[in-house]
C-alpha cells in the first residue's frame, strides 16, 4: 500500500498522549480528531485515488441512508453501494459545467494508529481534458461540526499537486492546472 506524505501527516496527527490523559481522551471517544483525506490523481480525462475515512465516523453518516440509528459497515456489495451513494452526494467533480459520476473501483479497510478506517478507490471520467476541477466536498459536514477535509490532486505527466482544506464554509475550490 502506498503512503504518501499525507497519509504520514494525518497519521501524526492522530497520535494521543500517554499515560492518564490518553485514557480520559480514549473513555472520551474513540478518537477526536474528525478528518477524511483523499489523494486524487489527474491524467487525461480520468480523475482517479483513494479517500480515507474513520470507520466510525462514515457508519454515522451512511446510517441514516437506510433509517439506521447504528450501522456497522461489513466490506462487501451493500456496503459499496451505501458508500458510494453517500460520496456521491458529498463529493462533486465538475468539468467544463458538466457534473462528473463517481464510479467505484475497489475498497476496503485499515488501520490508522490502530484507528479501524474505510477507504474507496473512485473514479471519474471528464468529457475533456481538464484544465480547472470545481469541487464541492461535504464529507461528513452533516456529522461533525468540526469536521475537515484535506484532498491532494496531483495532475499527470507534470506531477503538478494542489491540496485543498474544506470545512463548514468553505466546501468549495477550484483545482487549476
Amino acid at each position: 500500500m502506498r503512503r504518501g506524505p499525507l497519509a504520514l501527516v494525518c497519521g501524526l496527527l492522530v497520535l494521543a498522549p500517554a499515560g492518564e490523559e490518553a485514557g480520559a481522551i480514549a473513555a472520551a471517544s474513540t478518537h477526536e480528531l474528525h478528518l477524511v483525506y483523499g489523494d486524487l490523481a489527474v491524467e487525461g480525462t480520468v480523475i482517479a485515488g483513494r479517500i480515507r475515512f474513520f470507520k466510525d465516523d462514515l457508519e454515522s453518516a451512511v446510517g441514516p441512508l437506510v433509517n439506521a440509528t447504528s450501522l456497522t459497515l461489513e466490506p462487501g456489495p451493500e456496503a459499496d453501494a451505501l458508500v458510494m451513494r453517500y460520496v456521491r452526494e458529498n463529493l462533486r467533480l465538475e468539468v467544463a459545467g458538466e457534473e462528473l459520476e463517481a464510479s467505484l473501483v475497489d475498497s476496503g479497510t485499515d488501520d490508522l494508529d490502530r484507528e479501524p478506517m474505510w477507504w474507496v478507490i473512485v473514479q471519474y471520467r471528464a468529457p475533456s481534458t481538464p484544465d480547472a476541477i470545481h469541487v464541492s466536498n461535504t464529507l461528513l459536514f452533516d456529522v461533525f461540526d468540526d469536521q475537515r477535509n484535506i484532498f491532494k490532486f496531483v495532475h499527470f505527466p507534470d506531477e503538478t499537486q494542489r491540496t485543498f482544506y474544506f470545512a463548514e464554509g468553505e466546501s468549495e475550490h477550484v483545482v487549476r492546472f
